[in-house]
């Protein structure tokens, strides 16, 4: 057998794990495993994936308060705790125990006093309403069964103009496109604010109006 023809099949298989796994998480939640929480925390796969991209795009800022929601190891959440300092909090939920262990070792080892770690659904309220300026969901949206539900929570946690960032990688199993997720933001009362990036990995940020916005939106344009 040759190296084109092992390579093929290696590239079929990979295809074939890929459509299963998206296929399996429309009927349960399937979220990356804990046990390979490692390769997250790889430097290398960090640079791959532009962590440092991504939170640029994201945007923290000191003082704000952010929400992650299935945040693994803290890839995105560790480094976003620090950009709020001074005087923000940052709070990751995740459905996994074992993640939410791995997050709470790596904020201590950095000392990062300023997170804190919830074990929950997404798709339940584990958070006061209106208390956070940014929601954050990086590679998830398809690991959520029952999205909708998903999406209404990180509204409602919401203040009035905070922002909902969601962040796509094609090489996800989970990969959700620019037009799935302005369907659920929008279906929600988010109102599109930027897509950074390109279709195959793209960061997508939504906005939650506050009431004069949402009034103006629903009114007819002549009316404006």
């Amino acid at each position: 057998m040759n190296i084109f023809l092992i390579l093929l099949l290696i590239v079929a298989m990979l295809v074939l794990v890929n459509l299963g796994w998206r296929w399996a998480s429309r009927k349960k939640s399937l979220p990356c495993p804990t046990a390979f929480a490692w390769f997250l925390e790889n430097p290398l796969v960090q640079r791959l994936n532009g962590t440092r991209t991504t939170l640029e795009r994201i945007g923290p800022r000191p003082g704000q308060r952010i929400l992650e929601i299935g945040p693994g190891p803290g890839r995105l959440l560790i480094p976003a705790a620090k950009m709020v300092q001074p005087g923000g909090e940052a709070v990751g939920i995740d459905i996994q125990s074992g993640m939410i262990d791995r997050l709470k070792a790596r904020a201590e080892r950095e000392g990062v006093t300023n997170l804190t770690t919830i074990v929950g659904d997404a798709t339940q309220p584990h958070v006061p309403a209106a208390s956070f300026d940014v929601v954050v969901m990086c590679t998830v949206v398809g690991e959520i069964p029952d999205r909708a539900a998903a999406f209404k929570q990180c509204y409602r946690a919401l203040k009035a103009g905070g922002i909902l960032s969601i962040t796509e990688m094609i090489g996800d199993p989970h990969y959700q496109s620019q037009s799935t997720l302005r369907r659920l933001a929008e279906h929600e009362g988010f109102q599109l604010q930027s897509i950074r990036g390109h279709w195959w990995s793209f960061t997508a940020n939504f906005t939650k109006p506050d009431a004069s916005t949402a009034v103006l939106s629903q009114q007819p344009a002549e009316a404006r």
